[in-house]
């Protein structure tokens, strides 16, 4: 059996441009998850094919890009514009937005699998401006959104402002914990209602790479442990190729220069191979569900785009996969 740290690679990289692309310069002065949600709504502002289902999205960049929203809307050709620099290989990243589209439809079917299935218990890890619990719920399906005290104040602040839950039975609860100091299981503790003992859906969408390989190691520990059998993990990951420097991953470079500007650099990644995911997941007990390459998800949730190694229509340093805590 593989150790996790054979098939992890930690990013020796950390240190931004404000020279590199424009990118940085369209992004920059907001947080990356602020960037994701604009992100989130260009394809279906556009009406392109296969557009991610988020149609609260726009509600939420309103409130929070009040500027930039408005540019957006009243601007003729603004949308298209912003895609069109968004994903130009010369300065920004090929696939950026699609890349965002695909994630958000690969997650959404997570969840909707999930729930068809039996599971009742959703965790959204990370949760930022995610908003599944509001389109995707359920009488009976409890979901839990786990973020940072700052973040989780935000994030409820905004709900009850946009009115996203009418039934108080189909509210989240709200885990404001800083994972990197108060551990999963505590902030999951009794008073949220969370329990252990049923099989869990964990969401960690955006994360992965934005953290150290122990911390990673750490985390899929405390999910490991916090679930029951028949609980699935799905998780979106770095290449570790990418991060060091092996193949070619057109926008790589400058992706990880943007984030790090912000103060959010890629630290780690995992080898994107199926055998290198089986291999870590493992060793924590866990076993895999499911294991998706930027091309497999193309043509799983933008089947009318084309693959192109050269210029390929999704950010290709991104995989996903799922893993399963097995039944005895």
């Amino acid at each position: 059996m593989a150790a996790p740290g054979k098939v992890v690679a930690a990013s020796s990289d950390k240190k931004g441009s404000s020279k590199l692309g424009l990118l940085y310069h369209v992004t920059r002065g907001q947080p990356t998850n602020y960037d994701m949600l604009v992100f989130r709504t260009l394809n279906r502002d556009l009406q392109l094919p296969n557009h991610n289902d988020d149609y609260l999205a726009e509600k939420l960049r309103d409130e929070l890009m009040p500027f930039r929203s408005w540019w957006l809307k009243h601007m003729p050709g603004s949308k298209g514009q912003l895609k069109r620099t968004l994903d130009n290989p010369l300065w920004g990243v090929p696939g950026a937005v699609n890349f965002i589209d695909a994630r958000t439809k690969w997650f959404d079917s997570a969840v909707r699998e999930a729930i068809g299935a039996g599971i009742r218990q959703v965790v959204l890890l990370a949760a930022g401006y995610d908003t599944r619990p509001y389109r995707l719920s359920v009488p009976g399906v409890k979901f839990f959104e786990v973020d940072l005290p700052s973040a989780s104040s935000t994030k409820r602040a905004l709900v009850d402002k946009l009115r996203f839950v009418t039934d108080p039975a189909l509210r989240p609860t709200y885990v404001a914990a800083d994972l990197s100091r108060v551990p999963l299981p505590e902030a999951l503790g009794p008073a949220t209602g969370f329990d252990p003992s049923h099989p869990t859906l964990w969401t960690v969408e955006g994360l992965i790479y934005y953290l150290p390989a122990e911390a990673c190691a750490a985390l899929f520990r405390s999910l490991a442990g916090l679930s029951a059998a028949g609980s699935r993990i799905y998780f979106d990951f770095m290449a570790a190729a990418a991060l060091e420097g092996r193949g070619k991953f057109p926008g790589f470079k400058t992706t990880r220069k943007s984030v790090a500007n912000k103060g959010e650099p890629f630290l780690s990644g995992i080898e994107a191979t199926r055998d290198g995911v089986a291999a870590y997941l493992r060793a924590f007990g866990l076993r895999p569900l499911d294991f998706m390459t930027p091309k497999d998800i193309v043509g799983r949730h933008l089947p009318h785009l084309q693959w192109s190694d050269r210029l390929p229509p999704i950010a290709s340093f991104y995989y996903y996969a799922a893993a399963e805590k097995p039944r005895a």
